[in-house]
């Protein structure tokens, strides 16, 4: 469901964030963990101790999502000295650019112009950046460029036959294409799509075989960042299909590396209509080993 903006008074009590909306008083979310109990962040990042990655699944046009993300950024970059953050919204190929704003090689607006960045990165994104590169923090440009998962949707894999060499290392190196759970939730989720519907079998396959490569490079930047830099934490920050039940990067992440300790975090946006109470909630417990459960902002009815 889509998430709608509100703005947002944010307040600590007895160490659990409540976010309350202008419109109503209604507590806007909730984080349990895989057995129903409220937990906060600062929770979470106790949990990360024993975790060698840790997935936060955000919705990515989620204001609490991404307030948390940061507050969760912000303890792990006081906790931990080897920290790095590995980022969907970055691409490979702008890795040299990213590492030249933090060394402070080229100022921020030659980096905004330089960087293909989302459209909310300044709203969104800018304050992880902007703490990274205060505490020193190595940030990874873990995504496929967009152009060459672009061609796998369209024309499927073999037109990858057709990239210079020398643009082949932002490929991911392995490849494989899991008819798996994560396909079928794929399918599952694309099949209220109004595009699909008239979609062929082939194009369908082509469109998750695009999800899959981002997944693969995801989980080899994270996987080569590790094998590179011993000891190091990373908090990876993707949008949730990518890493729900631990599948997706997860999953290729493990392939690479079967030992990795990880969790993953999750963020489901329920109804305005449902009260924000573990028994609500229970049919959802198994999709991470945190759910942060954001309340929609309006009813249906009173959306203009």
């Amino acid at each position: 469901m889509k998430f709608f903006y509100v703005s947002m008074l944010v307040i600590m009590f007895f160490g659990i964030v409540l976010v309350f909306s202008s419109d109503s008083n209604r507590t806007r979310f909730i984080i349990l963990d895989s057995n129903g109990e409220q937990v906060s962040i600062s929770q979470i990042a106790d949990a990360a101790e024993s975790a060698d990655v840790i997935f936060f699944g955000e919705k990515h046009d989620s204001k609490i999502a991404h307030t948390l993300e940061n507050e969760l950024l912000h303890i792990l970059g006081e906790n931990y000295k080897e920290l790095a953050i590995a980022m969907e919204m970055f691409e490979a190929d702008n890795q040299d650019e990213l590492d030249e704003y933090f060394a402070g090689e080229i100022d921020e607006k030659q980096f905004e112009q330089k960087v293909r960045l989302w459209d909310n990165y300044r709203t969104d994104y800018r304050p992880s950046i902007e703490f990274a590169r205060e505490k020193e923090i190595p940030v990874i440009a873990a995504n496929i460029p967009r152009r060459y998962a672009s061609m796998v949707a369209k024309n499927g894999i073999v037109s990858w036959d057709n990239i210079l060499s020398d643009e082949k290392k932002y490929l991911p190196r392995k490849y494989k294409f899991l008819d798996n759970d994560y396909k079928r939730k794929f399918i599952a989720t694309m099949k209220d799509n109004p595009m699909m519907k008239s979609m062929g079998k082939d194009k369908i396959e082509n469109i998750y075989d695009a999800q899959c490569v981002k997944d693969e490079k995801m989980a080899e930047s994270i996987a080569d960042f590790l094998k590179n830099h011993n000891g190091y934490k990373i908090i990876s920050f993707n949008g949730s299909f990518h890493s729900d039940y631990k599948l997706g990067i997860v999953q290729k992440l493990l392939m690479r590396m079967p030992n990795l300790r990880i969790i993953n975090i999750s963020t489901v946006v329920v109804p305005y209509d449902i009260e924000l109470k573990a028994e609500n909630l229970k049919d959802e417990l198994d999709i991470a080993d945190f759910i942060i459960f954001v309340r929609e902002s309006q009813k249906i009815n009173d959306r203009k």
